[in-house]
């Protein structure tokens, strides 16, 4: 017997021995046995999954006078005429080349005609997206009344240029992709039965090239053994297919982890010296990361369809990262995938992408940055030891993930991508921020630069009213007193402009994007006030309006906050 490739030596006859379908095949068995034959069945999905076969085995059983149950014998006269495509009573029509309304007109005219052997005449039209539109209208009338004998199975990967007139006439399955599991245990059983032996690594590569078509992997599965006809293995899988090979990625993220540039860059020149394409490399590493945010969220990678050795490097390497820094990378590695078609060096864009990867540094709690922020505003003397009673330093080391947030400020970044909208606000800075020293703590090197006093406070004048002058010149001390007493309030009073002195009212004048603060000081003016009456000697009671302008956006009113400004300024970070 002459041979016959792996797709079709292996292509089911059964039901049971569809792979990945079995929604469909237990609808069609039910319908089978029942007696609820549909005059016509729409089978749609991406190519190799099952939709023909499927559509041969319903075929045979329709016409199988030795039917075991749902399932056709395969033995008799009609089913061997069906597999072997030399049946009367079912046709399979090529759809892209049999389009033109003639040839539906010509289809009409044969329906009539009563089968030859079985009960049913069965019409496999494929590709029956491919009709025109006057081929479909012509067949709308015979699909709606068709006779009792006749039955339509359409195939098509495009359901949705097919007509709605059509598709309201059909019962439509949906065939899935099949996941990679369950097409690496079809290979396995396919290499045992002939007698070949397969690494399960090569197996998992095989069906995650294949991208759900089974169809795929077989033939790939045959262009490997072709290499190598004693045993599939993962080397023989690269160097056939040219892939990219998987430790190379896990390699990459090492390095990621441990923001080595220089060993970025070799990776990337080891591929492509290796005769790797950087498409190739960065489509991978896509996967890749997919993966590792997987084991990340899940806490675990044992849902993952790949090989059991990688499910547990896969789970190593997820906690050397905190989410936002996957979801970070993953953006950055997507869309360097999609200018790579387009650049005239992509070698040096990939080069130029991995590197800010590495150098991008670790996401760190806006919470925490923000206690530490406020302990040195407050210093060793008046905050009971200050940075001392912060939380300590946050270590941004690539071996440990961030803890969970504890507080919801907008999300700050110095990277390339930003955070998920549902993830918790991080900063991401440097690699690693430096840490606070306590009140206790020796100085190891130079003494440390010590804060400028304040400015005195003014005298009051010996006579007459206060003028506005003399408030503008010793404005900035009297935010600086209120700093050291209320931080917060002293940070919204700093963003604030002097309008105007009228008698005893100070009028402050805040921008449209800073009305949050505006409040905020007009909710607590007593505790300016009360400072003024000291500083001047005077009582002056505080108005605080907005400017005129356009009403501030979204973005602009983040960006005003002063506890985010002055978050920016600590650590040299931007609004994403």
């Amino acid at each position: 017997m002459a041979y016959q490739v792996t797709a079709r030596k292996w292509r089911p006859r059964r039901f049971d021995q569809v792979v990945g379908q079995e929604h469909i095949t237990t609808t069609l068995k039910n319908g089978l046995l029942s007696g609820r034959i549909a005059q016509c069945y729409l089978f749609c999905g991406s190519r190799g999954v099952g939709k023909t076969t499927t559509a041969r085995i319903l075929a045979k059983a329709l016409n199988c006078a030795r039917r075991d149950g749902a399932d056709p014998c395969n033995e008799c006269p009609s089913c061997r005429t069906i597999a072997e495509g030399t049946s009367m009573d079912v046709l399979e029509i090529d759809g892209a080349s049999n389009n033109k309304v003639e040839d539906v007109r010509e289809l009409r005219e044969v329906v009539r005609y009563a089968p030859t052997e079985g009960s049913h005449k069965i019409y496999i039209i494929d590709e029956v997206h491919m009709l025109s539109t006057s081929a479909f209208n012509a067949l709308l009338k015979t699909l709606e009344e068709p006779p009792p004998h006749v039955v339509f199975i359409f195939a098509t990967t495009e359901v949705q240029q097919v007509p709605d007139t059509i598709l309201s006439r059909c019962q439509r399955f949906n065939f899935r992709r099949i996941p990679a599991g369950q097409i690496a245990r079809h290979l396995q059983a396919i290499a045992l039965a002939e007698g070949i032996g397969a690494e399960e690594e090569a197996l998992f590569l095989l069906a995650g090239r294949a991208d759900g078509s089974l169809r795929d992997a077989e033939s790939l599965f045959d262009q490997v053994v072709s290499f190598d006809q004693e045993r599939v293995s993962s080397a023989g899988v690269h160097q056939v297919l040219g892939l990219v090979d998987r430790s190379a990625h896990f390699e990459l993220i090492g390095a990621l982890a441990a923001a080595d540039a220089s060993r970025v860059l070799d990776l990337i020149a080891a591929v492509i010296d290796g005769g790797g394409e950087v498409e190739e490399f960065t489509q991978g590493l896509v996967e890749h990361l997919r993966h590792l945010l997987f084991a990340k969220v899940q806490g675990g990678a044992g849902a993952l369809d790949v090989a059991e050795a990688d499910r547990a490097r896969y789970e190593q390497l997820a906690g050397l990262f905190a989410e936002e820094d996957l979801l970070r990378m993953m953006r950055a590695v997507l869309d360097l995938a999609g200018e790579l078609p387009h650049s005239l060096q992509p070698r040096f864009r990939a080069e130029l992408a991995l590197v800010r990867l590495a150098r991008m540094g670790r996401a760190v709690e806006v919470g925490q940055l923000l206690a530490r922020l406020k302990a040195l505003e407050l210093g060793p003397s008046e905050g009971g030891g200050g940075a001392a009673q912060a939380k300590g330093p946050v270590p941004v080391a690539p071996a440990r993930s961030a803890p969970p947030a504890t507080a919801t400020p907008a999300p700050v970044s110095t990277g390339s991508a930003s955070p998920s909208p549902a993830a918790p606000a991080r900063l991401a800075g440097p690699s690693m921020l430096p840490p606070i020293k306590s009140a206790a703590e020796p100085a190891r090197s130079a003494p440390q630069a010590q804060p400028a006093p304040l400015a005195p406070p003014t005298p009051p004048p010996a006579g007459g009213e206060l003028s506005l002058a003399r408030v503008e010149a010793d404005w900035e001390g009297l935010v600086q007193e209120v700093r050291r007493s209320q931080p917060p309030l002293g940070i919204f009073l700093q963003g604030a402009t002097l309008g105007g002195l009228e008698g005893r009212v100070l009028r402050l004048s805040f921008a449209p994007a800073d009305s949050f603060a505006c409040k905020q000081v007009e909710k607590n003016r007593e505790v300016v006030e009360a400072l003024g009456v000291q500083r001047w000697g005077q009582p002056l009671r505080l108005e605080c309006v907005l400017r005129e302008g356009p009403p501030p956006t979204r973005q602009e009113t983040r960006q005003a906050d002063p506890t985010l400004k002055s978050v920016l300024d600590a650590f040299d970070g931007e609004l994403v």
